[in-house]
């Protein structure tokens, strides 16, 4: 638990720091077009109040009964509206209640890339494709976060 937000995997204490970073201006200020969307959230949280910046992590009040497929539906429409940082953490709440859940790393994965952060979204993917090795898409979102990070994309 950080300043009353619980951190429930790894993946989400990244998540936290480039949301908090981001929310200050202090990630992607002069980034091209991958730090549009974070920049977006960053601004729009600056202008509302510091606190708006942070949301705080459900609890049984605010989800009384969501389960983990629909905590995955929730994390695709996050990244659908290219929210990444809070796709990853219903992505990781799917994970806290489902750990063996493969689309649940895979959504991490894609929201990783699309912030062009290719490690966490590399580590994803393999943990995607250890649970479920014929999961064709984590192994495209494998693929192409591989690629962009030999080609030094960032």
């Amino acid at each position: 638990m950080v300043d009353g937000i619980r951190i429930v995997r790894p993946h989400l204490e990244l998540a936290f720091r480039v949301m908090l970073l981001g929310a200050f201006g202090l990630v992607c200020s002069s980034c091209g077009s991958h730090g549009d969307k974070i920049s977006d959230q960053a601004n729009a949280a600056k202008s509302a109040s510091p606190a708006a910046a942070i949301q705080p992590a459900p609890n049984q009040q605010n989800f009384p009964s969501l389960t983990a497929d629909q905590w995955i539906n929730l994390s695709q429409s996050y990244f659908r509206e290219g929210k990444y940082l809070e796709s990853i953490a219903a992505a990781q709440t799917a994970l806290y209640l489902k750990p063996d859940l493969a689309e649940a790393y895979n959504n991490i994965g894609a929201a990783y890339a699309a912030l062009r952060l290719w490690d966490p979204a590399i580590q994803a993917d393999q943990s995607a494709l250890r649970l479920k090795p014929d999961f064709v898409l984590a192994r495209n979102n494998l693929a192409w976060s591989l690629s962009q990070k030999q080609a030094g994309i960032k």
